[in-house]
């Protein structure tokens, strides 16, 4: 019993004696800062499909710098893009205050008088010519959401999408310790309209970040919104009627689209995003030739002034005058003059042609 006691009372002391590693003492301070501190920066930036990632022209120019889009070739039919941008602050990310992407039109390109901007409400005034589009307020994405868009579906997918700021790269940005996995930067992103009549060119974006304390630094880029040269009519046939021989006969258009439809009365309208000029091309409605003339004769016009008629043997295909603005519409008007009815027919039908030929842009100034 008394060799029991004594055995405790030494494992008692040894457990009390087991040495205790020590703490470091560390200290902490800062310093108000009244300058404001430091302009956030934007790195990279970039435009897309809806998707944040992918242009029209991936395949096979994938090598193609910054992105290229199509029109929809469709009235009132918009083509949605996204706008997005990599930002960080040397204050840290929550001192960032606003992100916004400025998109300007090309430059030297005018867009005509019948153009019209939803965004202003006031027609053509304050449209092209380099002239600032709109501005759009971009929000950020979550962590995980931002470094797969840029780090794994841009940069796999479309690595010649983006403009990077100088210093800036895939590398800085999404390596292990990269700025966007220590949370020193976000992505952010935007959705934007440009219309089915906004013009062919190279559109300037300018991405603006700004901090708390108002201090920002911007970044530009262009993409480029490609040319589609189309338009629609209200009309699939045109009826001469009743032609009497060596008398020409007008059949006009008018200015008011399905008037109604099928009526006689034809209307054109630029629906893409270049002028153009119509072509027009119809067959011999079965009126033959006597010896190597054309028993009949067409001629066609946009719009109503005099000097703007056309003449075009069968079989012919001419270019008609008086170009279609951007989202232009105009009357159409055709005419016949028959020179001999051949004894065998007594209806005549056939087919006519329209096509379009792209204009140049009107240069601002003009």
């Amino acid at each position: 019993m008394k060799k029991a006691i004594i055995l405790t009372m030494v494992l008692s002391m040894v457990l009390v004696s087991t040495p205790v590693w020590a703490v470091s003492s560390i200290t902490t301070g800062l310093t108000p800062d009244t300058s404001g501190g430091t302009a956030p920066v934007v790195h990279v930036k970039w435009e897309a499909n809806t998707d944040r990632w992918s242009d029209d022209v991936m395949a096979p120019n994938s090598n193609s710098a910054g992105a290229q889009f199509n029109p929809t070739g469709v009235k009132d039919l918009n083509r949605r893009i996204s706008i997005c941008e990599v930002v960080s602050d040397p204050d840290g990310v929550t001192d960032v205050n606003h992100v916004y992407a400025d998109v300007f039109y090309p430059v030297g390109i005018a867009v005509g008088d019948s153009h019209y901007k939803l965004d202003s409400q006031t027609g053509s005034e304050g449209a092209g010519c380099g002239l600032l589009m709109q501005e759009d307020e971009l929000s950020p994405l979550s962590k995980t959401d931002g470094i797969n868009l840029f780090c794994n579906q841009v940069r796999t997918d479309n690595n010649n999408l983006p403009t990077f700021k100088s210093g800036s790269t895939y590398d800085t940005l999404c390596a292990a310790d990269g700025m966007l996995q220590k949370e020193m930067a976000k992505v952010y992103c935007v959705e934007k309209d440009l219309s089915y009549e906004d013009p062919a060119g190279s559109y300037e974006v300018k991405a603006v970040v700004v901090d708390r304390s108002g201090k920002q630094s911007s970044l530009s880029n262009h993409f480029t919104y490609l040319p589609l040269t189309a338009f629609e009519t209200d009309f699939s046939s045109i009826a001469y009627g009743k032609v009497r021989l060596e008398t020409e006969k007008i059949i006009n258009g008018d200015l008011t689209w399905n008037n109604p439809v099928d009526s006689g009365l034809a209307s054109v309208r630029n629906v893409g995003n270049t002028r153009l000029a119509l072509t027009v091309k119809q067959d011999d409605m079965n009126f033959g030739k006597t010896g190597l003339n054309w028993n009949v004769y067409y001629r066609a016009r946009v719009g109503n002034m005099e000097a703007d008629w056309t003449q075009y043997d069968p079989n012919t295909e001419v270019t008609l005058n008086d170009d279609l603005d951007l989202s232009e519409l105009d009357e159409i008007d055709f005419a016949i003059y028959v020179k001999k009815f051949p004894i065998t027919e007594t209806t005549y039908s056939g087919s006519m042609t329209l096509g379009a030929t792209y204009v140049d842009h009107l240069p601002c100034g003009s």
